[in-house]
């Protein structure tokens, strides 16, 4: 088979411009097709209150009395301002006891996989807002909210699914749960932002 030499065009200006034109457009399409987005949207598996931001919700009891009402959720992932992939995990804890709950920071810890069930590097717990102590006291009546944040060792789209590990003190007692999440690109990203601590009273 003959293969012959592109010949000249008679308006070579035109179809070289549409030929670079058709390129640019080829090359945009395969960026498009290989980057991900920055952020990703979490889920809870977990049972949910069918509030608002959507969250796993727990009521605590001990002993026939009502302790605590606690939501967890998740703003997703996204990349941080000093360009870190970052996770967040937003807690609300309700007193509904007539002791004070202490939420312990220090137990926070948070498991992330990918879409086939391979763990990923543990990702390192960065801080909790709003800042104050190691335990949190979250006294009778008051409701405390408060937003944990996680750095990632991968990009936000390598997390099919994590797990966050947290704990309560009451009375001398230690209650541990895990909140589960799936990646949900079909929902949107969370834009919701917790009010202010409230005042509550000093230790």
């Amino acid at each position: 088979m003959h293969v012959g030499r592109l010949r000249s065009s008679s308006r070579p200006g035109s179809e070289n411009a549409a030929y670079e034109i058709m390129l640019r457009a080829l090359s945009a399409l395969a960026l498009v097709a290989t980057c991900e987005p920055e952020t990703t949207s979490f889920r809870t598996t977990d049972r949910s209150d069918g509030l608002d931001p959507p969250a796993a919700a727990y009521d605590l009891s001990w002993r026939g009395e009502r302790i605590a009402h606690v939501r967890v959720w998740s703003e997703g992932g996204y990349i941080g301002n000093t360009d870190e992939p970052m996770t967040h995990i937003g807690f609300q804890i309700e007193n509904k006891g007539s002791t004070v709950i202490r939420f312990d920071t220090s137990a926070l810890q948070l498991i992330v996989v990918d879409k086939r069930g391979k763990a990923l590097p543990k990702p390192v717990f960065t801080t909790v807002t709003p800042l104050g102590p190691e335990l949190v006291s979250i006294w009778p009546s008051t409701t405390v909210t408060l937003d944990s944040y996680f750095t990632l060792y991968v990009q936000p789209m390598a997390v099919a699914r994590m797990g966050v590990s947290w704990s309560l003190r009451y009375d001398g007692r230690r209650y541990n749960e895990t909140t589960h999440f799936v990646r949900d690109d079909d929902k949107p990203v969370l834009e919701y932002r917790p009010q202010k601590l409230p005042q509550i009273p000093s230790s």
